[in-house]
């Protein structure tokens, strides 16, 4: 058993756990959104934020990756006909869904604080809010971004959320509810795609 301690204990000093591991080029490239955001959530009206929001989200998220992702087992299912509706439908709503949750933080500063390392190509980066004043609903709130990054070594985000509750993941949960209620693929397909029609306003 000594023995067995010793290894991990050397396999850890030589950084070989990835998944306890930093990750400093995702802080990086989320603190360089984070300030990109900063001016955008100081915006003085809301169509200011939501519209530098949206610029940041299609340039920085994933969509199409999110997109199958929060589909689940039905994500090769879709035929092309729904694929065409669905795409532009799930880009605007989750656009939709960033910049409502983003605007929360309008006049805030946020900093990265640390990230973890799942695997080579997932990664959690942490970040908080600045100098909260005392008493505020954000000061002990952490904000997570989850960190893609592609054989390229390109990185992009997949999701977002607070205290470990997932943007995605909740997506997720309730976009199969609506293909399985409804009879499953293709009906249920349709529903979702009307579903998010109605929702998106089109």
């Amino acid at each position: 058993m000594k023995i067995f301690g010793v290894i991990i204990a050397w396999l850890a000093a030589l950084g070989l756990f990835a998944a306890a591991a930093a990750d400093d080029e995702a802080e990086r490239f989320v603190q360089d959104i984070l300030d990109q955001a900063e001016p955008h959530l100081a915006a003085p009206t809301e169509k200011e934020r939501f519209d530098g929001i949206a610029t940041l989200v299609d340039e920085y998220v994933d969509m199409r990756r999110v997109s199958r992702f929060v589909l689940g087992q039905y994500a090769r299912k879709l035929t092309d006909a729904q694929k065409a509706a669905y795409d532009p439908l799930f880009r605007k709503y989750a656009t939709q869904v960033y910049q409502n949750v983003l605007s929360d933080y309008a006049g805030e500063t946020l900093q990265v604080t640390g990230s973890v390392d799942r695997s080579e190509r997932d990664i959690i980066v942490n970040s908080k809010i600045v100098n909260p004043p005392p008493g505020s609903n954000f000061a002990d709130i952490v904000v997570h971004w989850r960190v893609y990054r592609n054989r390229n070594g390109e990185l992009a985000i997949v999701d977002a959320g607070t205290d470990n509750l997932w943007l995605a993941l909740e997506q997720r949960s309730a976009f199969t509810s609506v293909i399985a209620n409804n009879g499953g693929p293709p009906a249920g397909v349709d529903a979702l795609i009307a579903d998010l029609r109605e929702k998106t306003g089109g």
